[in-house]
């Protein structure tokens, strides 16, 4: 008894000494040590990080509650692309070049043409047919790895059509593999998202219709497939198709091996377009894109009214879409000057005492960590950007993270909270959590950090 209080004191006296640098170079570690070294087919696959899918409530066609491990396309991506601007930050952190190389090489698994998909192709686990025969003998489908989809209706559904997120996702992962391993790929052109734009459409999302309320954005919209077009849409006709989703004539139906399209209409999210802009920014495409205005318009309309909870499709969390837009803007997005004004003042407002930040109460408890982490991560890019952002609230906000760190045998690392939902009618039960993820963000946020207190030494 003796023994454990003395590791649990031991445990806190380490935590409150924790200082940014420790912090970095024990969340380094950790991502070194948790990287998936071997594959297991189906199961886990060389090179991606921890991620876990879960069902937080039972759901009329999806079943019960489950949490299972999952491989996407967006997680490793995304670690991916924060590892490698901290490697172009500082190129003495050698230790990131064989995990970007193993990360990298998972992520062309996702690839088809210049798109990505959220899922890689495997065997189905049943036949969208319903033949008899073994699995490897039908067409491969997009699906998670581990979780358990029973109904064949939901395993149709679960093949999702490749989207504009992962796309630009994956490709950044490019551009950054590029500079970092002076490689020549070739990247995805402006011309891909604009060929899906939410202009003069025949349907809409029912989500959009009830928390964007403007059609005809001239925004990007999320997925690269076509969907039902009704000729004149109504509201009605949206609630409808999705009542019926079980009916072969609805329009939300999925079809056998078909790529699918969430409930029969494509969307428009604003995190979703505030990361296209991010790609275009770094891979020197603003000006080939005509639809840029119209989308930091779109997303600028999200920011005046204060629809942080509510304007990201698939992305929860209050601070999401503050993360985005700074980080859009730091890129080099211009357009996002008023958004980025907004986003500034929605940081400041909404910071706790403690320097921490807060989501709603059923996004995940308040979700305090995810929260704030991407909340400081938009303060950094603010302040990089040229937008004045008291150095105080940026300790505070850095100290009590650093107060929430993990330590282990792996290193150092963070809770991670709700960054993924499945998305409107599942947004606020389908999650994906990682560990990984959210450590990789504060971990760029701490260099972000420690190369500033680095600098005002020098001029001191």
């Amino acid at each position: 008894m003796r023994k454990l209080l003395f590791l649990l004191l031991l445990s806190f006296s380490l935590r409150a000494q924790l200082t940014p640098d420790e912090a970095f170079k024990g969340a380094l570690k950790y991502l070194r040590e948790t990287q998936t070294d071997s594959t297991i087919g189906g199961k886990q696959y060389k090179g991606e990080w921890p991620v876990y899918m879960e069902l937080t409530e039972p759901y009329f066609f999806i079943g019960r509650r489950q949490r299972a491990r999952d491989s996407n396309c967006f997680t490793v991506s995304a670690i991916y692309n924060q590892l490698a601007e901290m490697y172009l930050a500082d190129s003495t952190l050698s230790e990131l070049k064989p995990m970007l190389s193993k990360a990298f090489e998972e992520i062309q698994n996702y690839k088809t043409g210049p798109e990505f998909n959220f899922w890689k192709a495997l065997p189905p686990l049943k036949d969208h047919h319903l033949r008899f025969g073994r699995s490897d003998e039908f067409p491969l489908v997009r699906r998670p790895t581990n979780f358990s989809f029973k109904p064949r209706l939901v395993q149709k559904m679960a093949n999702v059509a490749n989207d504009a997120d992962d796309t630009n996702q994956g490709n950044l992962a490019i551009w950054y593999h590029n500079r970092v391993f002076k490689d020549t790929l070739s990247l995805v052109s402006a011309a891909k998202f604009e060929s899906r734009i939410d202009l003069k459409r025949q349907n809409r999302n029912w989500y959009n219709y009830l928390f964007h309320t403007r059609k005809n954005s001239g925004a990007y919209l999320t997925w690269f497939a076509d969907e039902h077009d009704y000729g004149f849409w109504n509201p009605a006709y949206g609630y409808l198709s999705v009542l019926s989703i079980f009916l072969p004539s609805s329009s939300a139906y999925p079809r056998a091996y078909e790529p699918w399209i969430p409930f029969g209409a494509n969307d428009v999210c604003p995190i979703v377009n505030a990361n296209i802009l991010t790609y275009l920014a770094k891979s020197n495409q603003l000006e080939d894109a005509v639809s840029v205005k119209n989308s930091a318009e779109m997303i600028h309309r999200m920011t005046r009214k204060n629809m942080w909870n509510t304007a990201g499709v698939y992305y929860p969390n209050a601070q999401h879409l503050s993360y985005s837009v700074a980080k859009a803007y730091a890129s080099g997005v211009n357009d996002l000057k008023e958004a980025a004004a907004d986003t500034k003042a929605y940081l400041l407002a909404s910071q706790m005492d403690n320097g921490s930040f807060l989501s709603k109460p059923w996004v995940n408890y308040r979700d305090t960590i995810q929260t704030t982490t991407y909340a400081l991560s938009a303060m950094l890019n603010l302040q990089k950007a040229g937008l004045e952002i008291s150095q105080s609230k940026i300790d505070k906000t850095v100290n009590f993270l650093l107060s929430k760190a993990i330590q282990d045998e792996n290193g150092i690392h963070w809770k991670g909270g709700v960054y993924f939902t499945g998305g409107t009618a599942l947004r606020n039960i389908l999650h994906w959590e990682s560990d990984a993820y959210t450590t990789s963000l504060i971990a760029g946020s701490l260099q972000q950090v420690l190369k500033k207190e680095k600098s005002v030494k020098t001029l001191n």
